[in-house]
Order: structure tokens, then sequence, then C-alpha cells
């Protein structure tokens, strides 16, 4: 029994791990361009290990098995039995031998001194002590082993689902629990924290670049809609408003996202990511 991480790695068990394997191949085609620029960051070599954090559906785990051959070794971990249970599938699949690992990764005993890499695509924003989960990192990495993760920008650099929950706010607000400073998808969003963070959890060289790309969030309005209802924040937020309110709600999401709809489906522009870099001190 754990009471470290327990509301995230509630949620991670029940209806965010849910509505995650179910939507796996469409955040995976989101995430592409930004997951590219993840492993260029990475440089991983053949026979390298690396350990892929809040590996989720395993996409990154996978690729990264990819790279190093099988003279490397990679370890994914996440808290999500749904999304693990579901990288098994995947990696046997794609004939990828790989260890998966059921557990919360700031408090999970890695061997020190083990892996060259650690990588991560928006896997590290989800923790109660992030300076105590990124020390455990250090610990497991190798002396200068390297440290390569992305974590999303704030609300105004997320316009693929900004767009929708802007304009639904306007008739049921904003949902609770996503800001800067508390676990959840924006822990990361600010870069003199990040910053902060890795240095007090006994990292250096720490880089911080931007990435912008454009998102193709669905192939028109009413899949995006469905995709936006899926997700356990707006099924809380609209399942707690007054049923006017929450259908005038989806009636504007539907007319904000029309501006953004076209042949290639709905795409956002402003969508960004940071890429952070550092190596174990």
């Amino acid at each position: 029994m754990t009471t470290v991480n327990a509301e995230q790695i509630r949620q991670w068990v029940n209806e965010q791990g849910v509505h995650y394997v179910n939507e796996a191949e469409r955040y995976d085609s989101m995430m592409e361009t930004f997951t590219s620029a993840l492993f260029e960051a990475a440089g991983l070599h053949p026979g390298e290990r690396v350990l892929d954090v809040g590996c989720g559906s395993g996409a990154t785990t996978i690729a990264a098995a990819q790279q190093v051959g099988a003279d490397g070794a990679v370890t994914g971990v996440d808290v999500s039995p749904p999304l693990l249970d579901l990288a098994h599938r995947r990696a046997a699949r794609a004939g990828a031998s790989i260890e998966f690992i059921e557990g919360d990764a700031q408090t999970y005993p890695f061997p020190p001194n083990t892996f060259d890499a650690l990588i991560s695509r928006n896997g590290l924003m989800f923790f109660d002590d992030p300076v105590a989960a990124f020390s455990n990192f250090a610990r497991t990495l190798e002396p200068t082993g390297r440290l390569v993760f992305l974590a999303p920008q704030g609300l105004q650099r997320n316009e693929w689902i900004m767009a929708a929950a802007a304009a639904a706010a306007q008739h049921v607000g904003m949902p609770e629990g996503i800001g800067p400073d508390q676990p959840g998808p924006l822990a990361l969003s600010d870069p003199d924290r990040i910053r902060s963070i890795l240095d007090q959890g006994g990292f250096t060289d720490i880089t911080l670049d931007e990435v912008v790309h454009s998102i193709r969030v669905g192939d028109d309005v009413e899949d995006v809609i469905r995709f936006v209802l899926s997700m356990p924040l707006a099924q809380g937020l609209l399942a707690s408003a007054p049923p006017e309110r929450a259908e005038a709600a989806i009636e504007a999401m539907r007319a904000a996202l029309a501006s953004y709809s076209g042949p290639e489906g709905v795409v956002t522009q402003n969508n960004g990511e940071w890429l952070v870099t550092a190596r174990a001190d």
C-alpha cells in the first residue's frame, strides 16, 4: 500500500488508463512529429540500456528497442495496468523484447547506475514530489547518463485541446487540477520550474528547446467532439453542470472546432512541447 501519488495512480489505473487505451493510436499520431524530435535528441545507439518512464501504451518503448537492437535492453515503467496490457500486446506484435514494470517511478527501486539513457514522452508530469522522482532517475542512470523528455507547454501552446476547451469554458468553466504547480499535464510547463527540479534532482547540462508543430486532432468536427467527450476531465465537468449548460458547452465546442476543419481533418497549429535534455551529475 502506498499514499505517494495515490490520486494520480487511481486515475491511471481507472478512467485515464481506459481513455488512453481506447485512443492510443490517435495520441500516437498526434505526437508523431514530437516523438521524432525526442528520439533525435536522445541519439540512442545499438547496445544501450534505456528506461522509458511513463511508457503508457508502449509506442516509444518499442521504438527505443528497435534502435538499441538485440544487444541493447529497454525497460518501460508505468502505473497503469490497462496501458501496460496494451504495451505488452504491441511489443509482441512488433517482435520487441522489452521488460515492462508496473510501478511508480518516483519510488520504484531501480538498480543504481544501470541505464545509459532515460526517455519519456509526456510521462513525467504526474509526481507529488518531482524532486524525489528525478533524484530516483539520476541514481539509476550511469554516471553522466542522459535524460531526454517531452512535456507540454502552457495552455496557450495546447491549441489541440484549448480550441474546444476555451469555447466550453464560457458555459461550464475550466476543470480543476491542471495548474503548473501540481501533478497533472501542465506540471512541467514552467521552464524555470523544470530547471529547478532537475538541478535539485541531481542533473546538470540542462537544456530546454521549444518544439512547436501542427496536430491533426481528428477526421472531422464530430470525430473530435467524440474524442473530447471521452476525456475523463471533460466528462466530469459536463456531468457536474446543469444539462442546458452542458449542451451549450458542446455546441460551443462544435462551432469553435469548425474553423479548424478542412480537407486534412481538424488541424491545430499552435501546439508546443518542451524538449528537455540533461545529464546525471
